[in-house]
């Protein structure tokens, strides 16, 4: 065994040996597609440092043994396929300093019986399968920086020990089964960068101590528990915050007015809670903002036209607050990398600024469906050459559907239905559908319960067969069906109903062989459903 061993120490590189005694003291063997077992005379090897074997296919259990080796530091065998529960020899071991059992298939209780592992620096279990509670003893690994166990089973509360861990840098929970409060311990730790605990059951109140922090944290996410009470006022002494998520709790009470001092702020996600008030003006002082999400809650008032001064922002949500009102102020189109814009399902009134899309090249969605909204639609929308969708369905808008829509060639999602739009003066046929010819990506074109009082014009056989769902009730059509409706191959659903159409039912009906949904009745309509359709 020692003459194989030098031989080893000479030929590998992955095998290291102390010199003269040719004793081992690092085996590293990653990402070589190893399989098998990970033997127990591993153990005998009482020099060894560190054991690296990640990335490999090794299965069954960890040799109870390798909690033992008096000189071991690192255990790393992330990404294998390893199974059974953690010998509690692990988390005895008075040495080692970093333990990684990621990317496994380890079960049973994390640990159990006395936990003192002093030195031990990285504690990475996510994504295993583990149950258990966090022990009040995790408070005496002192040398903490990096805590991880994300993606198990593990239940219980977070002890409020955990600040003790004075030089801790990573705090990572989410997806498990956490009950009971965040301790507010947790944020005095001033080494502290990164907290994950979404995804969990977790209740009560977000508190912070009262006094000075000294906080270096720049990403808290505790999105998707059951966390109540209003977001504390001294919140803004997280100065170095860059990534916040509290959405899909019970969060209540006003956005703190002064969430402005948030300086570093780039993304803030506060969807899916109790949130009232109004919009804080200091908002449009976090010039850092790219993401603010606060749909779904129940907020009040005007929008402040300071969001117009967010030049960095790229998506921007306060859909389904249903209290908002007042005019979407111009300075909001002004924002040139503003990507997504969506204040749907609110009581929004006034026009759409005319100077949308002018400023707005990068932007993909503006969806400002279900409000009160009038006027027309900008004719400089289509200068907005990235759009995608388009959803303005359910307010007063009045005037024609612009004619150069084509423009838009990443256009998929066309809504303008349940408004007052008519077609051109002393026109018959409708002829934005020349234009929509253009649109080679469109998936949903939606245009019905309108006062069009036009007939389809034949270029309907033109349009994408990317088509999907094409949406034309109750908008006063005449005339007859174009034949080459059965051009549009990819279509579902077809809603013609509730028109004035004549004639018979095209023969090309029957070329739509992916159609489920085909309504033609309520109008003066001629024959049978093609067999294919019927």
């Amino acid at each position: 065994m020692l003459v194989y061993l030098q031989d080893l120490c000479k030929s590998r590189n992955d095998i290291h040996c102390a010199a003269a005694i040719f004793r081992v003291v690092a085996l590293a063997l990653p990402n070589l597609q190893l399989q098998g077992t990970i033997s127990t005379s591993l153990a005998n090897l009482s020099f060894l440092s560190v054991l690296n074997l990640q990335n490999n296919s090794f299965h069954g259990g960890i040799p109870y043994g390798i909690g033992h080796m008096p000189r071991l530091r690192v255990i790393d065998v992330k990404n294998n396929q390893l199974n059974g529960s953690i010998p509690t020899s692990l988390f005895q071991n008075r040495r080692v300093q970093v333990i990684s059992l990621a990317f496994n298939e380890l079960s049973g209780e994390m640990w159990r019986g006395p936990w003192y592992v002093p030195e031990l620096r990285v504690l990475n279990l996510r994504n295993n399968s583990l149950t258990g509670i966090i022990p009040p003893s995790v408070g005496n690994a002192t040398k903490m920086m990096n805590f991880s166990l994300s993606g198990n089973r593990v239940s219980g509360n977070i002890p409020k020990e955990v600040g003790n861990l004075s030089q801790l840098a990573f705090f990572i929970l989410f997806n498990n089964q956490l009950t009971g409060s965040i301790p507010a311990t947790l944020f005095n730790i001033s080494s502290l960068l990164a907290v994950s605990l979404s995804l969990n059951s977790l209740s009560g109140p977000l508190l912070l101590d009262e006094g000075n922090i000294v906080s270096n944290l720049y990403f808290l996410s505790i999105y998707q528990n059951q966390i109540s009470g209003c977001i504390p006022s001294n919140i803004c002494q997280l100065t170095e915050l860059q990534v916040l998520f509290l959405s899909f709790n019970n969060i209540t009470g006003d956005l703190p007015r002064n969430i402005g001092c948030l300086s570093n702020l780039q993304e803030f996600y506060i969807r899916h809670n109790l949130i009232k008030g109004t919009i804080p003006t200091s908002l449009g002082n976090i010039s850092t903002l790219q993401y603010l999400y606060c749909q779904n809650n129940r907020i009040v008032g005007q929008i402040p036209p300071e969001l117009g001064k967010l030049s960095n922002l790229r998506e921007l949500s306060f859909a389904n607050n249903s209290n908002l009102i007042g005019q979407i102020p111009e300075a909001i189109f002004n924002i040139s990398s503003l990507e997504f814009l969506d204040f749907s399902n609110n009581n929004l009134s006034g026009r759409i600024p005319t100077t949308a899309g002018l400023h707005l090249p990068n932007l993909k969605v503006l969806h400002l469906a279900v409000n009160q909204l009038e006027g027309e639609i900008p004719l400089f929308i289509t200068n907005a050459s990235k759009l995608e969708l388009l959803s303005l369905i359910d307010n007063f808008l009045t005037g024609t559907i612009p004619t150069n829509l084509g423009n838009l060639r990443e256009l998929r999602y066309l809504i303008l239905n349940d408004n007052q739009l008519t077609n051109e003066p002393g026109e018959y046929e409708l002829r934005f559908f020349n234009s929509l010819v253009d649109c080679r990506m469109l998936k949903y074109l939606q245009v019905g319960s309108n006062p069009f009082y036009g007939i389809l014009p034949n270029s309907i056989g033109n349009l994408s067969s990317t088509i999907q769902k094409f949406h034309i009730a109750g908008a006063h059509i005449s005339g007859l069906i174009p034949i080459g409706i059965g051009n549009m191959s990819g279509l579902l659903m077809l809603s013609f109903e509730a028109n004035e159409l004549r004639g018979s039912i095209p023969s090309d009906v029957g070329k739509l062989k992916q159609l489920q949904g085909l309504y033609l009745h309520n109008n003066k309509l001629q024959g049978h459903i093609p067999e294919a359709n019927a």
